[in-house]
């Protein structure tokens, strides 16, 4: 499978650092850029096992698939999903992921999705630094009431599920799962 196509969902890994400064940006300019829209992704409640199996099934697939060319028209895990649903190896990829557990590429995306960004969420987050800047936001008498709106629906989206943070942990404590994750988001560069 193409690197770059899976490299979509990996970036969930990273989505948190991306976002508060794309929201302190536009705070700071007073205004949201008028062309901007956020999609909200919707974060689901995810066990252990759950995540490890997303995390092994992202892998596999991922070395399984590497030289299979996979095109969707939309960006991001849209894209993904469409691509993956339109190709010849829907099937394969299908009964793949079904051995992990999941019902349908949909699944499988929005749990690896969670998983990402309860990871993201607790290495990047280990001060409280997001809820602080929600409060702050909260706080502001200054800021217009659509951005202010805006700035906390983004922030707040970044926070997973009750019991999603505990689940991250556990799986970053788990030495092997730690390299796993690690090996998703630093991706080697191909050689020159």
């Amino acid at each position: 499978m193409n690197r770059h196509f899976f490299g979509a969902i990996a970036l969930s890994f990273l989505a948190m650092s991306a976002m508060p400064a794309a929201a302190q940006q536009a705070q700071d300019a007073r205004q949201a850029p008028a062309r901007h829209r956020m999609q909200t992704l919707n974060q689901q409640p995810i066990d252990l096992q759950t995540a490890r199996n997303a995390v092994d099934s992202l892998l596999l697939l991922r070395e399984k698939y590497k030289d299979h060319k996979f095109k969707g028209s939309a960006a991001g895990p849209a894209g993904v999903i469409e691509g993956m649903k339109n190709s010849d190896v829907r099937e394969q990829i299908l009964a793949d992921l079904k051995k992990y557990g999941f019902d349908s590429i949909e699944d499988w995306v929005g749990k690896f999705m969670s998983v990402g960004m309860a990871v993201s969420y607790v290495q990047r987050n280990k001060d409280g630094k997001l809820e602080k800047r929600i409060e702050e936001i909260k706080a502001r008498k200054d800021m217009p009431g659509n951005i202010k709106a805006r700035l906390l629906a983004m922030l707040t989206a970044l926070i997973p599920p009750k019991g999603n943070a505990e689940m991250a942990r556990q799986l970053l404590a788990d030495p092997e799962y730690a390299a796993k994750v690690k090996k998703l988001i630093h991706r080697r560069k191909p050689a020159k």
